[in-house]
């Protein structure tokens, strides 16, 4: 089921810029992040990325337990 996340967030929300919210979906082995829009590198608008389940879930544990250890 695919689902919006918000991925980071403003440390000043009264700057009115806002955080930064993906379209999350899994299909097969391939993790989608999608409703992109920033410039590549290429001069095109990026609308969506994929990521390899197993890398992407490495660097899910890897975030996290980095998170673990600065918090009190």
């Amino acid at each position: 089921m695919p689902r919006t996340v918000e991925v980071a967030a403003e440390e000043r929300p009264e700057s009115g810029v806002g955080g930064l919210t993906v379209r999350v979906r899994l299909r097969g082995e391939t993790v989608i992040w999608s409703e992109l829009m920033y410039p590549g590198l290429g001069g095109g608008v990026v609308e969506e990325v994929r990521f390899r389940l197993g890398q992407y879930l490495g660097e899910v544990e890897r975030a996290y337990a980095a998170a673990l250890q600065t918090w009190p």
